[in-house]
């Protein structure tokens, strides 16, 4: 018993010490997400995004906009009771009395029978919805290519920052040699500190690219929804295929399969309805009525009574508000039909630049990567010479510097041929269809 506390303290410590490995160890596996493929990137992001979310929330309310227009169909029922008396006082004889006081209770149920009205509502609550499946899907699609843009940027920043300390490792070698040429009087000082400048520069330049690469990061991962300080790495996809459809091939799907320039037709439509709508007031309403009710006015006993009525709604003038509805739909009509004309110019825009874009990579591609085996045998070369006395410092940097652009320029564009052939999809409606259609609650 005498050691019992001793046991308890180290009882105590070892579960703390369990606990606080498990919460790290919990910690760690949601900060180190290990690699990330472009293809989990993407159900990463339809499992979380907030703009999907909000895009459905949107959808589930448009729902209910074919639903409102039965309710101008539907019953009305209506409730009345009253308590009453009142007191008479006869000034002649000074004297009152109070009649006696009596209870009335009824119930009122009016049912549309015909309302013209009806008709156009419905079919301008089905226009909203499918306007908003399209936008929902529009959203997704955005999302997806969004996510890839960003993974492709990370990619690339990673390529460059590769670059940046390739380019280092040969400065601060044609700085040693430069160093080590200067000793034997075999070229000047002012060699060295050239050499000098250049490997500060690829350092300077190494710290900025390298701290770009965090921002980019840090964009994926709040794309993709994960902790600030999530650990992963990512793997490059498989390369598109580069076969590029002709232009007018991929203007005519754009046209077929945008579902933002479907949505702007639903809205046209929608808008034609609510004219429909709008003219349809002029309309007379059939109501029929029944009105229920018992009371005990004269007696202490009550008295039931019940009508039942048929009435024609016939409007003739309520001020001019009608005509004001039907001309601002019409000119609502006209609006959206001219906003629909404005996208399309721009959705043709977007698919020339797209289209353009991935042709000027693919051709300028195969030029880069001949420039950078040119510009490392140039390299190479002018080293040697300088080696041996027969070339300058100058010639040795400049060649250097050829390389590094070279190379920077190969990996830029070889990633944006990549998202070139991706936006050629997303431009003309076709992005990852499947996940698209694959999408829950459409």
């Amino acid at each position: 018993m005498k050691n019992f506390p001793l046991f308890l303290s180290l009882g105590i410590t070892a579960w703390s010490l369990l606990n606080i490995q498990g919460h790290a160890a919990e910690k760690n596996k949601l900060r180190d997400h290990g690699s990330i493929t472009l293809e989990r990137a993407y159900d990463l992001a339809l499992s979380s995004d907030q703009s999907i979310s909000i895009a459905y929330v949107g959808l589930t309310r448009a729902k209910l906009a074919p639903l409102a227009a039965w309710t101008k169909l539907a019953p009305q029922i209506s409730a009345v009771t009253s308590i009453n008396g009142q007191s008479v006082r006869k000034s002649t004889t000074n004297t009152s009395s109070t009649a006696p006081h009596y209870n009335d209770a009824g119930v009122t149920v009016q049912q549309p029978v015909f309302d013209a009205t009806f008709f156009p509502a419905r079919r301008a609550g089905q226009a909203t919805l499918e306007g908003a499946r399209l936008d929902y899907r529009a959203t997704i699609r955005s999302i997806l290519y969004g996510v890839a843009t960003a993974y492709y940027d990370v990619l690339s920043q990673q390529k460059l920052l590769e670059v940046d300390q390739e380019t280092l490792r040969l400065s601060t070698e044609q700085y040693e040699l430069a160093q080590k040429q200067a000793a034997v009087g075999v070229v000047t000082r002012s060699d060295v500190l050239r050499a000098q400048v250049v490997v500060e520069q690829a350092r300077r330049s190494m710290v900025q690219d390298g701290n770009t690469l965090s921002s980019k990061r840090n964009v994926l991962a709040n794309i993709l929804n994960l902790p600030p300080d999530a650990e992963f790495e990512l793997k490059s996809p498989p390369d598109y295929p580069t076969e590029l459809p002709s232009f007018a091939s991929v203007l005519g799907k754009a046209m077929v399969k945008r579902e933002d320039l479907r949505s702007k037709d639903q809205a046209i439509q929608h808008d034609i309805e609510a004219h429909k709508q709008a003219k349809a007031a002029y309309v007379p309403k059939v109501i029929a009525s029944v009105d229920a009710g018992r009371n005990n006015e004269f007696s202490s006993a009550y008295a039931n009574n019940w009508q039942a009525n048929l009435a024609v709604n016939i409007p003739i003038f309520n001020g001019g508000q009608r005509e004001l509805d039907v001309k601002a739909a019409s000119l609502q009509i006209e609006q959206t039909r001219l906003e629909r004309a404005q996208l399309e110019k721009s959705i043709e825009q977007a698919v020339k630049d797209a289209w353009l874009n991935v042709k000027s990579l693919t051709e300028t591609l195969a030029a880069l990567r001949t420039q950078v085996s040119a510009a490392e045998q140039s390299y190479k070369d002018i080293q040697n010479q300088y080696t041996v006395g027969t070339s300058t410092s100058v010639d040795v940097l400049s060649a250097l510097n050829d390389l590094n652009s070279a190379r920077k320029d190969l990996a830029l564009q070889t990633y944006s041929l990549q998202v070139a052939l991706r936006n050629i999809e997303q431009v003309s409606g076709s992005f990852q269809e499947q996940r698209v259609n694959n999408a829950p609650h459409q």
